[in-house]
């Protein structure tokens, strides 16, 4: 008996552990998600692109963009909300062939933080993926940690199923 109260106190400890990572994460992952859905419906002004990259594998794609709202002038450099900061190689190469430098675009801003703009609103690429990840292991923490009951209820089933 012994034995599993030391695994029920590892799986406590587990489950605290990936709770308190997860959260924050699937938190990001969530707010971008919002923020994608919710540019579709932003206003948008005449932008500039001022800077763009030589190649187009450069995994950090940093093409710059200047646009107007009120008078202020912003840079940005987000092309859509995803949730890493680094677009794959083919994106780059899509981002290469799509903008050039000096080019006028369409720049989709929040009206609430100006600063905060698109140029693609509405796309996420793989952003439900990270969610549902996530959100699998924010579930499996909470669980673990306030209903090792049920936590170990499912367990069993899963072990019932796949043996």
């Amino acid at each position: 008996m012994e034995h599993f109260t030391f695994i029920d106190q590892k799986i406590d400890i587990l489950g605290l552990i990936a709770l308190v990572v997860a959260t924050p994460f699937f938190i990001f992952f969530v707010r971008n998600v919002m923020l994608s859905k919710a540019s579709k419906n932003w206003p948008k002004v005449n932008g500039t692109i001022i800077n763009i990259p030589n190649m187009p594998t450069v995994r950090k794609y940093s093409m710059e963009y200047e646009y107007e709202v009120g008078g202020t002038t912003y840079r940005n450099r987000r092309v859509f909300y995803s949730n890493i900061d680094a677009y794959s190689i083919s994106l780059a190469i899509e981002f290469d062939k799509k903008y050039s430098k000096h080019q006028i675009v369409d720049v989709f801003y929040n009206p609430k933080k100006p600063k905060q703009a698109v140029l693609e609103p509405g796309r996420i690429d793989g952003a439900f993926l990270g969610v549902a990840l996530l959100g699998m292991v924010v579930i499996y923490g909470v669980f673990a940690v306030f209903a090792p009951t049920l936590y170990a209820q499912f367990i069993d089933l899963l072990f019932q199923i796949f043996n």
